[in-house]
């Protein structure tokens, strides 16, 4: 289901990378460059969630979201950061106690970011909507477990992407020799090369693959090592398939708008 957004940001560049990535993926999006105008646009609709600036003009993010909680107490509403969150604890109680549902740090040169906004948007679909992000992009499963391939190779192929899969680090670097993915997801625990080697072996062939690595537990010295090697990031297993569409988006989107 395709959302209304509003990005309220004074920096015209922030506000076109916002409206290029959300609107090329479906979504309805306006954006405004001061708090004057956020509030005119809430006079006459409501957006599904708002994307607020920490240093919006004229009275900063903080301003324009009390003036916000006048018209609508419900909004969703992302608050956006110039530092990492727990750098300004004051300013994100602030923001929490004004009903934000996500305090962010804006930052583009990665897809952390949106990775969340998407989660957001994603977390009320009521139907699973096939072929909606069709021609977006082509992604690799690659995992020893077949019914794990199966249920990402299934879900993502109704999504609309382009899919393969493979059961081990050689299968995996054949298909990418053969059809460059966009996306690989693999796995961090498999027979013959662990997940480690094949990552370094895709990074080899083209480091604009980009690899997410899959794991069984949160081990922070594999992680570590893999972010080293190049991973975009990596998710826990059994994946939430929310969770992998939203990051699989925020990548993609990403990586479009880069081109």
């Amino acid at each position: 289901m395709f959302r209304d957004i509003l990005v309220a940001d004074s920096n015209v560049e922030s506000r076109d990378r916002f409206y290029e990535i959300l609107s090329s993926i479906g979504h309805n999006v306006e954006c405004v460059p001061n708090s004057s105008e956020a509030v005119i646009r809430l006079q006459t609709a409501r957006p599904y969630l708002i994307v607020l600036d920490q240093d919006l003009a004229p009275a900063g993010g903080l301003g324009a979201l009390e003036l916000i909680r006048k018209f609508d107490k419900d909004i969703k509403i992302v608050f956006l950061t110039k530092n990492e969150p727990g750098d300004d604890v004051d300013l994100c109680a602030k923001a929490h106690r004004l009903g934000v549902l996500e305090v962010l740090r804006k930052d583009f040169s990665g897809h952390i970011m949106f990775k969340k906004i998407l989660g957001i948007l994603r977390e009320v679909e009521e139907r699973v909507q096939e072929d909606k992000y069709a021609g977006l992009g082509r992604i690799l499963v690659v995992d020893d477990n077949p019914e794990l391939r199966i249920t990402l190779t299934t879900f993502l192929t109704k999504r609309g992407f382009d899919v393969k899969d493979a059961a081990n680090g050689d299968q995996a670097l054949m298909e990418i020799k053969i059809e460059k993915p966009n996306i690989v997801l693999c796995d961090e625990r498999m027979p013959g090369m662990d997940g480690l080697m094949v990552l370094r072996k895709i990074k080899e062939l083209d480091k604009s693959i980009s690899v997410v690595m899959l794991t069984t537990v949160e081990d922070e010295d594999i992680i570590k090592e893999a972010i080293a090697l190049g991973a975009s990031d990596y998710l826990t297993k059994p994946c939430n398939l929310q969770e992998v569409e939203a990051l699989v988006l925020s990548i993609l989107t990403q990586e479009k708008y880069k081109k």
